[in-house]
């Protein structure tokens, strides 16, 4: 079987779009903002992107939105395991996305995400070596039906390659699927719930519960899960307060669990690296111009896990880690 280098997934990345790993609502994102209002109550539309959106049916979701490009970078400072010595991971990031009206009341997001780590261990007895270098690569076509004013439903198939850079590209594929539905009381108190099912490296799957929440709380107040960078891990919530009309700021906690096939040879040939934490973050956000947004991150990886499983998903090593620094930035510009 072909390996897995970074090459083949910029191939594959190629005229597809992307949400990055946040696979909900289609994170900070303008365009799912205006849909998600635009399914509500009217009286106080959404502003239209363009003049000749303004005739369209105040049910009806948006037309095509611009084609946008994101990528970040966060750095998890070295922290010690429970089983002792230490670990460090610096993660890079990648997303395409564009969404299609198809219909007056559907859409459909095409996207792709990319996430790149590069790990170190220092005295560790995970078995990993010194270094890992591990991709992950999330192509998720989402479909959004407006059903009236008020309803909205959406579902997409998820397809995942993730694996150490040596690794056999058979052995990292998994697949899985997203359905949610959303209700919109009106523009600025909106409300819905999902469920994220995906298969794990090795069998077994995983199912995770994805709330949609973007409550208005206050003037430029509001407690939401779709308005963190687009290129992002974070599958949270946060408090977001805008300063400006350039600046907002964000306090949020967020999950992440990712598993990475590793090596097809030696005596440890395809077994799993699996990671998961919680990450308590600041965020702030600066849009200098329309089609630009910059954010900054500053946070604490909290509740580390780290283990090492066997060709069919069952635990050979597995250690806790202390709170870690995590800072980071994230960039995004819309065509």
């Amino acid at each position: 079987m072909p390996h897995f280098p970074l090459p083949v997934l910029v191939s594959l990345s190629i005229g597809v779009t992307a949400l990055a790993q946040n696979v909900g609502e289609g994170a900070g994102s303008k365009e799912s903002r205006e849909a998600i209002r635009n399914t509500g109550d009217s009286a106080e539309p959404a502003k239209p992107e363009t003049a000749a959106d303004q005739g369209q049916d105040k049910a009806a979701m948006p037309m095509s939105g611009p084609f946008k490009v994101a990528g970040g970078f966060l750095q998890q400072f070295d922290t010690g395991l429970n089983s002792g010595g230490n670990y460090a991971a610096s993660r890079a990031y990648g997303a395409f996305s564009r969404r299609l009206g198809l219909t007056s009341n559907m859409n459909l997001d095409l996207a792709v995400g990319y996430e790149f780590g590069h790990y170190e261990f220092h005295g560790t007895t995970l078995g990993l070596g010194s270094t890992l270098n591990a991709e992950a690569l999330s192509v998720v076509p989402r479909f959004t039906v407006a059903l009236d004013e008020h309803w909205a439903v959406g579902g997409a198939p998820i397809l995942q390659m993730a694996g150490q850079t040596t690794a056999d590209a058979g052995q990292t594929i998994t697949g899985g699927g997203l359905a949610n539905f959303r209700y919109a009381f009106d523009r600025d108190h909106v409300l819905g719930l999902g469920v994220l099912a995906k298969g794990l490296l090795g069998s077994g799957v995983i199912v995770v519960p994805a709330p949609l929440v973007d409550w208005k709380i206050a003037e430029g107040l509001r407690i939401s899960n779709i308005r963190a960078p687009e290129a992002n891990p974070f599958v949270g919530l946060e408090i977001e307060q805008e300063l400006s009309k350039e600046f907002d700021v964000g306090f949020g906690g967020a999950w992440e669990f990712r598993q990475y096939r590793l090596d097809d040879t030696g005596p440890d040939a395809n077994f799993i690296f699996q990671e998961s934490n919680t990450t308590i973050y600041g965020r702030l956000e600066w849009r200098p111009m329309e089609q630009l947004r910059v954010d900054f991150v500053v946070g604490s990886a909290v509740y580390s896990r780290l283990k090492t499983l066997d060709g069919g998903g069952d635990t050979m090593t597995s250690t806790g880690g202390d709170p870690a620094l995590v800072l980071g930035a994230f960039v995004s510009w819309r065509f």
